[in-house]
């Protein structure tokens, strides 16, 4: 039974019934409340005795189990080690990160400031020109940083000081830190004659020379430059359709290795003709089936044309080609000969006339 403490009067009357009320189940809660809480207590300690004893009865574990276990820890403290020695590896990484931008920097600025600073230029290939004429025209001192150089647009400078060269090539050197450059001269390729003019044209189509006297080169009759052609400049027709003949003309007499061509007339561009070695007249006709044309040209005065013979040949039809001997003209006529028996000089040719084939 709970214990009711004696109330004072002067209290009792002062609190009200509420209040009493209230007080009274407090006091029978709490002392309920305590035997509950051992109770609570000893059955905690009585169950860790039972699962301590029971512990204690369990078989010993067999062999394969505790290897089992063995590896298992063993494992789990390899991987400890390798977690371990990824962070402290990815640490690592982050300072050779940093160690590279900052090495890349110094080399960076040391590149631009001190290192591959030129020391020289060095010329090649033969021309009329000296290696100091080709560096003054290229505007270079010969001490410029090599990664701040540009070398663009050098080479069209050093071409439209010097006309007599058909290239220019410049390469930077890092080791040891010098400035390259070759030359290549300008070799005659073709002759354009024009209204009193010669035009002396390289490989390349620059203007090497425009003097009165002709070249020892290719001559070609019938092309009209340009109009302010000057020495220097790549010369350009007044009819486009010439340039594409000649360009056309001159890469095939390349490829097919003909250097003995002395004359090259494109008056009429139906008739195209051209001179072998100041001996063979040849009519291409047009620039259809150009190539087989300069093929079987090619064949004929290596093979079958006799070095001191003079022909004609018209090869405008490659399935039939027209040979022709150039008989000289007769100044005189031998007493000996009886005057019936001496024949024309027309009709010379016509009896001297072949066929390819025939």
């Amino acid at each position: 039974m709970p214990e009711f403490h004696r109330l004072n009067k002067s209290h009792t009357t002062e609190m009200s019934k509420e209040e009493l009320n209230r007080r009274l189940k407090e006091e029978v809660s709490k002392s309920a409340a305590k035997p509950q809480r051992k109770k609570s207590v000893s059955a905690e300690k009585k169950q860790q005795k039972i699962s301590q004893q029971t512990k204690n009865q369990m078989p010993p574990s067999s062999p394969a189990r505790k290897r089992r276990e063995e590896e298992r820890k063993r494992q789990e403290k390899e991987e400890k080690k390798r977690a371990k020695k990824r962070r402290r590896h990815g640490n690592y990484v982050v300072y050779y990160v940093m160690l590279a931008v900052i090495a890349f920097l110094i080399f960076a600025i040391l590149s631009v400031t001190v290192l591959f600073n030129c020391e020289g230029i060095d010329v090649e290939g033969e021309t009329v020109y000296t290696p100091e004429e080709i560096i003054e025209a290229s505007g270079l001192k010969g001490d410029e940083n090599l990664i701040r150089l540009s070398l663009a647009g050098i080479d069209k400078d050093i071409l439209e000081a010097l006309v007599s060269l058909d290239s220019v090539e410049l390469k930077k050197q890092f080791f040891p830190p010098r400035i390259r450059i070759t030359a290549v001269a300008a070799e005659p390729m073709a002759n354009f004659y024009y209204a009193g003019k010669n035009y002396v044209i390289s490989h390349v189509g620059r203007v090497m020379q425009i003097e009165s006297s002709a070249a020892d080169c290719m001559e070609v009759i019938g092309y009209q430059p340009g109009d302010n052609v000057v020495i220097g400049d790549y010369i350009t027709a007044a009819n486009p359709e010439q340039d594409v003949t000649v360009r056309t003309i001159n890469t095939l007499l390349e490829e097919k290795e003909i250097t003995e061509i002395t004359k090259l007339d494109i008056s009429d561009s139906l008739s195209i003709k051209v001179t072998y070695d100041d001996r063979i007249e040849v009519t291409l006709g047009s620039m259809l089936q150009l190539e087989q044309k300069l093929t079987i040209l090619k064949e004929l005065a290596e093979n079958y044309i006799a070095p001191t013979e003079k022909v004609r040949l018209d090869i405008s039809n490659p399935e039939r080609v027209v040979q022709r001997p150039i008989t000289p003209l007769v100044t005189s006529v031998a007493t000996t000969t009886p005057p019936e028996t001496a024949e024309p000089e027309e009709s010379a040719e016509p009896d001297g006339d072949t066929a390819a084939g025939e």
